[in-house]
C-alpha cells in the first residue's frame, strides 16, 4: 500500500469532532445567563469557603447537598456555573448560606411635570403670575388640575 492510500483510508475511517462548534455556538447564544450562573457559582463557593473558615454549617458541597435535600452531584453541577438555576433553588441557597445571590430592583415611579412657558396661569376665581408663583411649586400644583399624557407627563388643564 502506498502512503496516499493509507492517508485516504485514515480520513475515511476517522471521525471529525464538530461538537466544539456546537458548544461554542451554545455559549455564544446563552452568554447572558451563563455569565450570571457562573457568578452565582463563584459566590456560593466563596460562601462555603468562608463557612469552612468560620466553622459554620454548611462548610462543604456535601453538607450543602444534605441541607438542600439533593444529591452532591447536583450541587457539583450547580457549582460548574453552567446550570440554568430556578428561583426556588437560588432562594434555598441564599437562605442556607445567608447570602444574597440575586437582587430585584425596587419598583419606582417617576412623575415628570412639564410646565409650558406662559406668563400667566388662571386659578379658579383669581389670576396668578408665573414669576411670583413658580417659586412655590406646592401652591402651583395643588391649585390646578392636570391630565396624564401618554408620555407620562402631566398636562395642565385650564
Amino acid at each position: 500500500m502506498s502512503i496516499n492510500n493509507i492517508k485516504n483510508r485514515l480520513k475515511e475511517s476517522s471521525k471529525q469532532d464538530n461538537t466544539w462548534i456546537e458548544r461554542a455556538k451554545y455559549r455564544k447564544e446563552n452568554k447572558a445567563w451563563l455569565d450570571i450562573s457562573f457568578a452565582i457559582a463563584v459566590k456560593i463557593m466563596s460562601a462555603l469557603k468562608a463557612n469552612k473558615t468560620a466553622n459554620i454549617f454548611p462548610k462543604t458541597q456535601k453538607e450543602l447537598a444534605e441541607a438542600m435535600i439533593c444529591s452532591p452531584q447536583y450541587v457539583n453541577k450547580l457549582l460548574k456555573g453552567t446550570e440554568n438555576l430556578q428561583l426556588e433553588t437560588i432562594t434555598k441557597i441564599e437562605r442556607l448560606l445567608n447570602i444574597g445571590l440575586i437582587e430585584v430592583p425596587e419598583f419606582q415611579t417617576t412623575i415628570q411635570v412639564q410646565i409650558e412657558q406662559y406668563s400667566r396661569y388662571t386659578k379658579p376665581d383669581e389670576l396668578v403670575s408665573v414669576a411670583s408663583s413658580l417659586s412655590n411649586y406646592d401652591e402651583l400644583f395643588s391649585s390646578f388640575s392636570y391630565e396624564s399624557e401618554p408620555d407620562n407627563c402631566l398636562k395642565l388643564v385650564a
